[in-house]
């Protein structure tokens, strides 16, 4: 969802260095970008590691989210370009959709409100309803379980790098289409294939 069908990955790092300001801390933005695809969990494990325990974490991670909700609330979700485009295509050929994010379910159900999107998808899966979170595999066999389909049959869209190692773990051919940082070797000698921005047409994905 985050970097992929939406262009917050930007906005969460935009107003992180806002809230780091205003709360007087430092933090490298190489800390932001290491957490991007994982869990609410992994991200405090991350920032608490390298921040150390007595970090007001919760205090920060609060003004973050206050601050992206009210760019929302203003100016709207920033929807990536080819996402509507290409969810349409998916639509008219019968495909099922499902959506699988790192993120609690109540943003991810909240974002899609507010892009009017919710209809495109099937199913949603939750970063909060496994036990590990990406590059680890759990949440895209999870998604084909309660898809009822075979790991095999999946095509997964992912825009990190966590999100393509976890694809490919769980045995899915995965396309990526960068955000915030570019593919790593490892994963571009992993990944199906590497796009731009979203494809519109769904013949891009087998040529």
């Amino acid at each position: 969802m985050d970097g992929l069908l939406f262009d917050t990955e930007n906005l969460y790092l935009t107003y992180s260095k806002a809230a780091k300001d205003e709360m007087g801390f430092s933090i490298p933005e190489e800390l932001h970008v290491e957490t991007i695809g994982r869990t609410v969990e992994d991200t405090r494990r991350i920032f608490l590691e390298h921040l150390g325990q007595d970090f007001p974490l919760d205090a920060f991670l609060e003004k973050t989210k206050k601050l992206v909700n009210e760019h929302v609330a203003h100016y709207g979700i920033p929807v990536k370009p080819g996402a509507v485009e290409l969810l349409k295509e998916l639509r008219r050929h019968g495909v099922m959709i499902i959506l699988a994010s790192s993120s609690p379910v109540r943003t991810i159900e909240e974002n899609l409100a507010a892009a009017n999107m919710r209809s495109f998808f099937d199913l949603i899966v939750s970063g909060d309803e496994v036990e590990y979170g990406k590059p680890a595999p759990d949440i895209f066999l999870l998604a084909a379980e309660r898809g009822g389909v075979a790991p095999e049959e999946c095509l997964v869209f992912e825009d990190s790098n966590n999100g393509v190692l976890a694809g490919c773990a769980a045995g899915m051919r995965t396309v990526m289409v960068p955000d915030v940082k570019p593919p790593t070797p490892e994963v571009k000698g992993r990944v199906y294939k590497i796009f731009s921005s979203l494809p519109s047409q769904l013949y891009e994905l087998w040529w």
